[in-house]
């Protein structure tokens, strides 16, 4: 394993090299911890309180009401998330982290998938029940998180990270189609919005739980290589072990994190000021009200996915750190 250094930076003959690396790491548990808490925050206002649950309604008769090409769009989405189609994808998935000699992402996207899917049935029929707390409220009973979303959105996510360079390409893409699956289940009457935004942040958490935990796995691997400096054989003119020159990341992967960051810092920002700016008391049979909270909401899904997919480039997909064929002895 090889260490980092700067550019221009020589190796240093006699001195440990230094492993670093616990950032990004770092960074990828206050994520996962901030997704957690908007979750909990989910289930205590818009599951548990009556002014949660008459915006949500609101919400819900907007969608219901949207004729436009957005409702169109996202109905269409909606019927793409079935079983067989989930399973290409994450047919696919393993492909690709076979066919890049990465066996060692089979695990973390796995326990991505699998710990995503069984936290939202557990926090559906274990953790959280919904009651109408006021007149006018239609309950959809078991509906927190959203299934469906959650089905699309982990193997979306596991898809990504399994796709190596095309990440640039999928990220944008699989956000897409994660928000109009979200979106259309809420036209088709299935979800509340509570129950996406809540979906989107458990499989949010679980991915940022997952970068962590394979950053610090990375971490460990570095901090063993650089107490063995030259351990082993290498090419003639390569760097000794632990002095690399420093991984950068792909100009297309930065610029899909720069748009992606920019799309989640403009949809959360209309969405909230767009929910803040509804006139209380909410007149929940007031179609004008019940359509601009819907088209906010529907900028703050497609914002706040957004940036979770920025965060997960910029935070780095679990890869398997392996040194260049061209520093490998046959």
């Amino acid at each position: 394993m090889r260490e980092r250094t700067g550019p221009g930076d020589a190796p240093t003959v006699g001195r440990p090299a230094r492993v670093g690396g616990l950032v990004r790491p770092l960074l990828s548990l206050l994520a996962a911890a901030a997704c957690t808490a908007a979750v909990v925050a989910l289930v205590k206002v818009a599951v548990g309180t009556a002014s949660g649950q008459r915006l949500d309604q609101l919400i819900l008769s907007g969608a219901g009401e949207h004729e436009g090409p957005l409702a169109q769009y996202a109905e269409l989405a909606v019927e793409t998330v079935s079983v067989p189609v989930v399973a290409v994808m994450l047919a696919l998935a393993v492909l690709l982290v076979l066919l890049r000699r990465r066996p060692g992402l089979l695990l973390p996207l796995g326990s991505l998938v699998l710990g995503a899917n069984l936290s939202t049935q557990v926090i559906k029929h274990v953790l959280v029940t919904r009651e109408a707390l006021g007149p006018g409220i239609d309950i959809t009973p078991n509906s927190f998180p959203s299934g469906h979303t959650t089905l699309a959105a982990s193997a979306m996510v596991a898809l990504v990270l399994a796709s190596g360079r095309a990440r640039a390409v999928l990220a944008p893409l699989g956000a897409a189609w994660t928000v109009a699956a979200g979106l259309g289940t809420l036209v088709v009457g299935w979800h509340r919005p509570s129950d996406v935004v809540g979906a989107i942040a458990v499989v949010a958490a679980w991915t940022f739980f997952i970068l962590a935990l394979d950053g610090l796995s990375v971490r460990r691997r570095r901090a063993r290589a650089a107490s063995r400096p030259g351990h082993g054989r290498r090419r003639r003119g390569s760097a000794p072990s632990g002095h690399a020159p420093p991984a950068r990341r792909g100009a297309a992967e930065a610029c899909a994190a720069a748009l992606l960051s920019l799309i989640g810092i403009a949809g959360l920002g209309y969405g909230l000021f767009g929910l803040l700016s509804l006139p209380l008391p909410l007149v929940l049979h007031d179609t004008a009200q019940q359509l601009s909270a819907f088209a906010a909401t529907a900028a703050l899904i497609a914002g706040g996915t957004a940036g979770w997919m920025a965060l997960t480039l910029l935070l780095r997909a679990p890869i398997s750190h392996r040194a260049r064929r061209a520093d490998r002895v046959p």
